[in-house]
């Protein structure tokens, strides 16, 4: 049978794990390379061999596993302000004219000619034959009689950054402290506003938050969802999930950013603890996590 070549994906799989497992899989002519050092290899062998080599692949990356994990979250307000154009200059629709002229003057030669010349405008000025045109000047990008024309501009000021660590089982959740103790009639409102609980939800005398992270492998792609969740009395939990996120980690990767959806200055100051921002404000999710393989490689 013809020999070919394939690129087959290892996920987060150690390398001497990957090399040990195609040694056996291969056949003696075939062969195989990383195509980067953290992506997949490229193999080079029969067919049924390299079919081989994708499904024995396949079957170590449901060896047991660690995923550490690093989070982080970083709000950031976002201003946006509004200005008008510079005063526009106006440029008038005129033409030069002189105040004042030179005399003609006649010039007598030696062969009795003579050469005259004739009168000579001096000392110009401008006429206007029409109504001016406001011109707004070029570095804004538009060029119009609007005057009221105005632009908007939007800057970033730097927010607080909250760290947290742990390690997961992959498909298994596990719950981080966020504050012990929060303000419980703030989160009992903003769980009302994003749906989470109905309006007549008792009051609630004591209330703390949490976020709930469960890391997902499946075939070498690496998810990991945060959901943030209000912990009760007696072990109630309220999950917050219009504010949850998925954020996918590559391998070789250091980390990967997303956006936490449904989220507003409230969210920031009674569930993490952050200031409350002036104006809009976004939070930005930065996980970094890995795979880490317990044990020897399957047989």
């Amino acid at each position: 049978m013809f020999a070919c070549a394939d690129e087959v994906p290892v996920g987060f799989l150690p390398a001497d794990w990957v090399s040990a497992t195609l040694q056996k899989t291969l056949s003696p002519q075939g062969r195989f390379a990383w195509v980067i050092p953290a992506g997949p290899v490229r193999i080079t062998d029969t067919p049924d061999r390299i079919e081989a080599a994708r499904r024995a692949l396949g079957e170590l990356q449901e060896a047991p596993a660690l995923v550490p994990l690093d989070i982080s979250f970083a709000t950031t307000s976002r201003r946006t302000v509004q200005r008008l154009p510079a005063e526009p200059p106006v440029v008038d629709r005129g033409f030069p004219v002189p105040n004042r002229y030179d005399p003609p003057r006649v010039i007598m030669n030696g062969s009795g000619g003579f050469t005259v010349i004739p009168s000579q405008p001096r000392d110009f000025g401008t006429r206007s034959v029409g109504s001016g045109d406001a011109v707004i000047p070029p570095q804004t990008g538009y060029q119009t009689q609007q005057s009221e024309v105005r632009l908007t501009e939007t800057t970033a000021t730097g927010g607080v950054t909250r760290r947290f660590t742990a390690s997961a089982v992959p498909g298994k959740a596990i719950t981080i402290a966020v504050l012990p103790q929060a303000d419980a009639a703030a989160l009992r409102a903003l769980a009302i506003k994003l749906g989470a609980v109905a309006e007549a939800e008792p009051a609630w005398p004591a209330a703390a938050t949490e976020l709930l992270i469960r890391p997902d492998l499946s075939r070498g792609t690496l998810v990991v969802n945060v959901t943030p969740q209000i912990v009760l009395a007696q072990g109630r939990r309220v999950p917050l999930p219009a504010c949850a996120a998925a954020v996918m980690v590559a391998r070789g990767a250091p980390s990967s950013t997303g956006l936490l959806p449904r989220t507003d200055p409230e969210f920031y100051r009674v569930f993490l603890g952050t200031p409350q921002a002036q104006d809009e404000t976004i939070t930005t999710l930065t996980v970094a996590a890995r795979v880490q393989y317990i044990g020897s490689p399957p047989k």
